[in-house]
């Protein structure tokens, strides 16, 4: 059997349209404007987690159309427990590690009081 050339940007925007999902929907939910979409589209290689994020938003699997090993998967079952554990992964990673952020930062500010206020009951001590 021949070693088939691939072009994955193509291989990506014919599963898209194949599935009929809109671009400006892809768009948006990947959070990248239409053109970067479009110059994806023209890409002979994109990373693998590229093209499995973006079958995780249209609802595709794309471990048929690429050669074995394409996305670091030898064996079937690698593929089968790969595709258990992204299902714990939200699905807006975006939003997801934001909330982390926004946690993160809400524990500092509050740290950050916490020893303003010992900073400031120091003081009063230190006054009286």
């Amino acid at each position: 059997m021949k070693n088939m050339e691939y072009n994955a940007g193509e291989i990506v925007e014919l599963a898209i349209r194949r599935q009929e999902f809109s671009i400006s929907e892809l768009s948006r939910r990947l959070h990248v404007n239409r053109r970067t979409l479009y110059n994806w589209f023209t890409k002979k290689d994109l990373h693998p987690e590229l093209i499995l994020q973006i079958g995780k938003v249209i609802n595709y699997n794309f471990y048929p159309d690429f050669e074995i090993g394409f996305f670091g998967l030898c064996h079937e079952e690698e593929l089968k427990s790969n595709t258990r554990n992204t299902q714990k992964i939200p699905e807006d990673l975006v939003f997801y590690w934001m909330g982390k952020y926004i946690n993160l930062l809400e524990e500092y500010k509050g740290l950050l009081r916490k020893r303003n206020s010992q900073k400031a009951d120091s003081y009063t001590v230190a006054g009286e």
